[in-house]
């Protein structure tokens, strides 16, 4: 007899949702027993049908990161959290804080979206590779010898078009990004840095950041 898994989807579009309900249902030990388009509903379902693990769609417009993943880790700190998400756009920091115990990228195939449901279910973390290697990545980059925050050249790049002025349409054309990713950026630099605002990520940048950079954010 199987331990049944009982899962809850969120923010899924149709079709990943068709293809996710067909994978899960050839599964004698996993059942999808809700769906979900905003928080709250989660909220409901959750305390309603008693799943043991939610798997959360970044790319829906109702769980963007970070707000809704932040709140859904406090509104349901029992529940478990898997991420579906386009490989390079994932907002990392939102990993670590928001409670998100596996990430599956979907482009993988569907038997390692089953693996990681299993795996999270025993209360375990489960990351494609691809996404534990740059977790990994940012662990290590995060403080430099100094024990001071760090940016990648790619966030430099996004601040110092954000002290510019520019705001996140501009700076996806120009660094030929989706809109998406620019958020991701930008929320891992907020982290990183330990701001909340386009302005206090400015100020640190004028205090803290390089030389060569500074001198790109002086006033002309």
């Amino acid at each position: 007899m199987h331990n049944i898994i009982r899962v809850l989807v969120a923010g899924i579009d149709s079709l990943v949702g068709v293809a996710i309900r067909a994978t899960l249902i050839a599964e004698k030990d996993l059942i999808i027993v809700g769906e979900a388009n905003d928080t709250h509903k989660v909220r409901e379902l959750e305390r309603k049908l008693k799943p043991n693990l939610l798997i959360i769609d970044f790319d829906s417009p109702n769980f963007t990161p970070p707000e809704p993943v932040f709140y859904l880790h406090k509104s349901c700190p029992n529940l478990k959290m898997l991420a579906l998400a386009n490989c390079g756009e994932i907002d990392l920091s939102i990993l670590r804080a928001g409670g998100i115990v596996g990430c599956v990228l979907k482009s993988e195939k569907p038997q390692t979206l089953v693996s990681a449901i299993r795996t999270v279910a025993k209360g375990n973390t489960w990351y494609s590779p691809s996404v534990l290697d740059e977790l990994v990545a940012q662990e290590v980059n995060e403080l430099n010898q100094d024990g001071k925050a760090t940016l990648t050249e790619r966030e430099q790049q996004v601040l110092s078009m954000i002290a510019q002025g520019w705001d996140n349409i501009r700076i996806a054309c120009e660094l030929n990004l989706g809109h998406q990713t620019v958020r991701n950026y930008i929320s891992r630099i907020y982290a990183k840095l330990a701001v909340n605002s386009r302005a206090e990520a400015v100020v640190w940048a004028m205090e803290h950041g390089p030389k060569s950079f500074r001198k790109v954010l002086e006033p002309r």
